[in-house]
């Protein structure tokens, strides 16, 4: 059986084994943006994937995180045919209280992680055995799921860009994430911290390679690019909901970041 869902009220997990036969039923090129949180995970050859409209090679021994709402894209290219893997998709809900989700998926500067072939086949080991359940269980499956993604935790090889490990930084990362529509000034960050903008600034550098006012920009401009994408809003009310005191500024914010007017990033979607 190449794809098996589970279904229970709030709790959602299914996953699709990438072989010949779901590349023929499965398969879809178009961009992607759901509630599920999702993972691709790479057993051979390689495969191109877009996550936030960047591009991404996930080879073997690879996996990709997909957030919720991120828009994310399969790519068709000559090593499509021969790649194998998994792709699972399932709730917060669905695992087991007080899980590794938030760790795992929010501690990547980078939605790709790289594992040893040694955990490569632990991982798949475990995957077989929530393959041969027929009448699988939530609770079953559930655990099982969630000792991959400890293993994927526990084991990854090390990120080049750790600011994970730095506590401030973690936070900083978060607390932009919850406060980005409203708060795109720096001092607000700062202050949070009780530390001046310019030493922020230094720790943002030190651990992302970045200031703190581009991290802001980014992850509105990651925002604008998913409402013009995938929204039925008007750029007018994109822009109220991304908390621009007019639809001018928010256009000529875009433009300067993006190199695109919100019509024309809208138009250049609509017509791919």
């Amino acid at each position: 059986m190449n794809k098996k869902n589970i279904l229970n009220k709030n709790k959602s997990f299914s996953f699709i084994k990438i072989d010949i036969e779901s590349k023929k039923d499965f398969f879809t090129f178009s961009p992607q943006q759901h509630e599920l949180y999702e993972i691709v995970y790479i057993t051979k050859s390689q495969l191109k994937y877009k996550i936030d409209f960047q591009e991404f090679i996930l080879k073997k021994n690879t996996l990709s995180l997909v957030k919720p709402w991120q828009i994310h894209q399969l790519l068709k290219d000559d090593f499509f045919e021969n790649c194998e893997g998994y792709i699972f998709h399932f709730s917060k809900e669905f695992l087991p209280p007080n899980s590794i989700i938030n760790e795992l998926f929010e501690e990547n500067a980078l939605p790709i992680i790289k594992i040893s072939n040694a955990i490569s086949k632990n991982i798949s080991n475990l995957i077989l055995m929530i393959e041969k359940e027929e009448d699988i269980h939530n609770r079953i499956s559930s655990h099982l799921f969630c000792s991959i993604l400890e293993y994927i935790l526990k084991f990854k090889e090390p990120d080049a860009n750790l600011y994970y490990k730095n506590e401030r930084i973690y936070t900083l990362i978060r607390l932009i994430d919850d406060n980005y529509k409203t708060e795109k000034n720096t001092h607000f960050y700062a202050n949070y911290f009780g530390i001046t903008t310019k030493r922020l600034n230094e720790l943002t550098k030190q651990y992302l390679n970045k200031t703190l006012l581009s991290l802001i920009i980014d992850r509105n401009i990651i925002e604008i690019k998913r409402q013009l994408s995938y929204s039925n809003l008007s750029i007018k009310e994109i822009s109220e909901k991304m908390g621009f005191n007019s639809t001018s500024h928010f256009s000529k914010f875009f433009k300067k970041y993006s190199n695109y007017t919100p019509s024309e990033f809208k138009a250049l979607k609509t017509k791919s």
